[in-house]
């Protein structure tokens, strides 16, 4: 893998060749400071250049909902859980959800209210979700058919490493939609998004930290990595 590939779009764009280059003459050592500096650039987007207009906004907006996505990963592991749940009737362990939902609604980039944009962005997601569409189907399918009741060990874990993998599938072909539909946000808006997901994310952190340590410490590496980023964008 070419270390230019950690960097953010913008900044891999004007200078992974430079990237690549010094770092196949210094060699493996270093790879600490290379990984480093892609995580710091990560979390200031307002130090990325800009190739083409929006290009910050959206990959800021596209790393938010991979933000999410992974946490969703994390949240459906430690499930199910007595100090952390998703539906209303348990409200009192359910509030840090209002938040992170508030923020994607605000991330959305939504196309403008007009024919032709609707059209493609109708096509657009046509296209890029019926693939984990009928991997959901046929999940379905799988578990309803009553073919594997009791399975065998071996299938079993196929069983379950599919199941993982579409969850995956699908938080990818979403992440993509986003990339792909509408006008990025505002910078303000992505600020907003990214302080209200960070603080969902921390109380998330904090309710699940008696019952599952290394999911709590993956949501609050998540939670400090938004609102880190919501910091730099603010303060532009």
């Amino acid at each position: 893998m070419r270390a230019s590939a950690l960097y953010p779009p913008a900044v891999r764009e004007r200078w992974g060749a430079e990237i690549d280059d010094a770092l196949r003459d210094t060699g493996a050592r270093a790879w600490p400071d290379t990984l480093a500096g892609a995580a710091r650039l990560w979390l200031h987007p307002t130090d990325w250049p800009e190739t083409r207009a929006g290009q910050t906004r959206r990959t800021v907006a596209v790393a938010l909902f991979a933000i999410l996505a992974l946490s969703t990963l994390l949240l459906r592991a430690i499930e199910p859980s007595r100090t952390l749940t998703a539906d209303t009737a348990h409200p009192a362990t359910s509030l840090w959800l209002a938040p992170i939902l508030l923020g994607a609604a605000l991330a959305a980039p939504l196309p403008p209210l007009r024919w032709e944009p609707l059209r493609r962005l109708a096509v657009q997601t046509v296209r890029t979700l019926t693939a984990p569409a009928a991997a959901v189907l046929a999940l379905i399918l799988t578990a309803r058919s009553g073919v594997f009741a009791s399975p065998s060990a071996p299938v079993a874990v196929a069983l379950l490493a599919y199941y993982w993998a579409t969850l995956a599938f699908i938080a990818h072909r979403l992440c993509a939609l986003v990339a792909r539909a509408g006008t990025a946000p505002s910078a303000r808006r992505l600020s907003a998004a990214l302080a209200l997901t960070g603080t969902g994310l921390a109380a998330a952190a904090a309710q699940s930290a008696t019952t599952a340590v290394p999911a709590t410490l993956a949501l609050a590496a998540l939670a400090i990595a938004a609102l880190a980023t919501a910091r730099d964008l603010a303060r532009a």
